[in-house]
């Protein structure tokens, strides 16, 4: 499996080749609005909408059709783009783009003179309304894509929406409202309406997106919608491979080996456990984007801040581990039972499904991360789509093994070994509700208590393999096997227990207005801040904290006199503790999400998924204006 986790890596590379960049936002430079030319009109009207690009000084963004000499042919430049939503009674013309500004650039040694978007440009949005078109308030949706860049670095592209409002009245009224800002539109050519009558239309947009993976970050155009999804499958087929999933994997292999015998069985019940996983998607779908909930948005694995929820799943999970030990030989009261899902009736595939789902949220893996990222800068619906096509990739093996049943046949059958592996994970399972029970308290100790079932599930490995199997190299692989497990989480639970050689300023559930207030005053003092927004159930914040934060690198700027790191821990924090800033930075990403906020900076500079040392020190110590 790590091969293939490799070689998607790998295609992923070559099919969006991009270069890796910490993520500035471009609007940190260019301010983009839309303002309409009419805020009344008459079925049967047409009218401009003016893009303003206002750039700040020194800055520029590419054309809507960059024209790269050969020495520059492997640069990825971000095209300016404007895509109008498609709108009943509305028919979009031709864009006329702004004169380009011809410019000299030098990173690639001999300057080379290249055209460029600067200054105040206005590009025009030729809009006909139809005489179908409804009578009242009429919405208009733009979404701009700019890339903003010095002469030295091209920031993180940012796709900007905007929209007009345009009061439709009935025919034959009498209009009084002009418009907005007239002056806007003296260069704009009306002679686009005939060309538009003749039947031009807008060309389509070579708008693109961003997807970030592993710190790299890709453009992908927005017909890519496909392989978009297929990424998304994919992110969902590896959840089954995260540590609080796995465990679960073998309970379902089981009851599949049982119903192999009855096909009508193995369809029904295997349907329903996939269905579960699906539906699962679908509901957190809905919360994530405010579907459902008015707007009101939730976060990937936020649901853990809710201290019953969590007590309930680390019930089910252990008692599920102890069946799995096969405690349940014992005589146990009947209520104990009722939290184990059956595998013979459809309600309880379907709730094993359900569960399932749900221990993927507090463990990602950095293609979910990146996938969540990108998904909540979509329009809802879009984010609801990828959603569910995770959930599809997830339930993807096991619909695998239901229409090839003789796969189930080469499983691991029952026996010493098969005995033992259940044993084993039965102990995981064990170690994944002590997890969940952590999130309880911000407090470290807790990671103690899970590091230690983890130890004694590697331990009976070894002490039930001399047991249980029957050859010496079994015994042995085991024992080599289980002595890695035992080394590798004995460093891991040292590693989460420690804060590391950084000075943090710590708030754990505290208001939000503390927060800012703190972010505030050190800008105030000329400091920049680097703010960590964490939580214990978040496996992605672990590592990133790990692997970039308090690398040698991190800790060099975190530890600088100029610098105040905070960390914001939301393990248990509800609402007003800092879900709201995470909202207003990353637009809805959720966490992990690291931010560096810089005095001179309108905005921060922020990572919604995994990124590089090198990237830190980009957003910490690069040039916030041309030298």
């Amino acid at each position: 499996m790590r091969q293939l986790v490799f070689l998607f890596a790998w295609l992923t590379v070559l099919a969006f080749p991009g270069a890796a960049v910490a993520q500035f936002g471009s609007t940190t430079k260019v301010t983009v609005t839309a303002v309409s030319q009419r805020t009344e009109a008459l079925p049967g009207e047409q009218f401009a909408i003016a893009v303003v690009l206002d750039h700040a000084s020194g800055w520029h963004t590419q054309t809507n059709d960059p024209k790269l000499p050969d020495e520059l042919k492997d640069l990825d430049l971000i095209a300016t783009a404007i895509d109008v939503a498609a709108t009943k009674g509305l028919k979009v013309g031709p864009i006329q783009w702004p004169k380009p500004v011809a410019m000299k650039v030098g990173f690639v040694g001999k300057p080379i003179e290249l055209d460029f978007f600067a200054g105040k440009a206005i590009a025009f949005v030729p809009v006909q309304l139809g005489s179908d078109v409804p009578v009242g308030p009429l919405k208009i949706s733009l979404t701009v894509m700019v890339q903003a860049c010095d002469d030295s670095l091209c920031l993180a592209p940012e796709e900007v929406p905007l929209e007009v409002m345009i009061e439709i009245k009935p025919p034959g009224t009498a209009l009084v409202a002009a418009g907005g800002a007239p002056d806007i539109f003296t260069g704009f050519d009306p002679s686009v309406f005939s060309r538009m009558n003749a039947g031009a239309t807008a060309a389509p947009s070579s708008a693109r997106s961003r997807f970030d993976f592993f710190g790299y970050e890709f453009t992908l155009g927005r017909d890519q919608t496909v392989v978009i999804l297929l990424i998304a499958l994919v992110a969902g087929f590896l959840l089954n491979l995260t540590p609080c999933v796995l465990p679960v994997i073998p309970i379902k292999i089981l009851s599949l080996q049982q119903q192999a015998g009855h096909p009508g069985k193995l369809a029904l019940f295997g349907a329903v456990y996939c269905i579960g996983i699906v539906a699962t998607f679908l509901v957190l779908g809905l919360l994530i984007f405010g579907i459902v909930t008015g707007g009101q948005k939730q976060d990937w694995g936020q649901v853990f801040t809710s201290r019953w929820f969590t007590i309930v799943m680390a019930a089910i999970v252990g008692v599920m581990g102890l069946g799995m030990i096969g405690l349940f030989t014992l005589q146990l009261p009947q209520s104990v039972y009722m939290l184990n899902p059956s595998h013979d009736t459809v309600l309880g595939n379907f709730l094993l499904g359900a569960l399932t789902a749900v221990l993927s949220t507090p463990c990602t893996g950095p293609l979910l991360g990146a996938t969540i990222a990108w998904a909540a800068t979509q329009p809802p619906w879009m984010g609801l789509v990828t959603f569910v096509v995770m959930g599809l990739g997830m339930a993807l093996p096991y619909a695998a093994l239901i229409a090839f049943p003789t796969l189930i046949d080469r499983l691991p059958k029952a026996g010493p070994g098969g005995e033992l592996l259940k044993q084993v994970l039965g102990i995981l399972m064990l170690a994944v509700a002590a997890f969940l029970l952590s999130n309880l308290t911000s407090e470290k100790w807790p990671w103690y208590v899970v590091g230690g079932v983890a130890v004694l599930g590697g331990l009976w490995a070894i002490v039930g393999g001399w047991k249980m199997l029957r050859t010496t190299n079994a015994k042995a692989i085991v024992t080599v096997l289980a002595v890695g497990w035992i080394g590798v989480t004995v460093w891991t639970t040292r590693a989460l227990t420690s804060e590391g050689p950084v000075a943090w300023t710590k708030f754990v559930n505290a208001p939000e207005s503390e927060v800012r207030a703190q972010i505030a005053s050190a800008l105030k003092a000329g400091k920049t801040v680097v703010v960590d927004f964490t939580a214990k159930w978040c496996t992605n914040c672990h590592v990133i904290e790990r692997n970039v934060l308090l690398s040698e690198t991190g800790v060099g700027l975190l530890n600088a006199r100029d610098v105040v790191p905070m960390k914001i821990d939301l393990t248990s924090a509800g609402e007003g503790q800092g879900w709201g800033i995470v909202r207003e930075i990353s637009g809805g990403g959720g966490i992990p999400l690291v931010a560096i906020f810089r005095p001179g900076l309108e905005r921060p500079i922020y990572f919604n998924s995994f990124f590089k040392p090198s990237d830190l020190e980009t957003a910490v110590r690069g040039p916030l204006s041309p030298s």
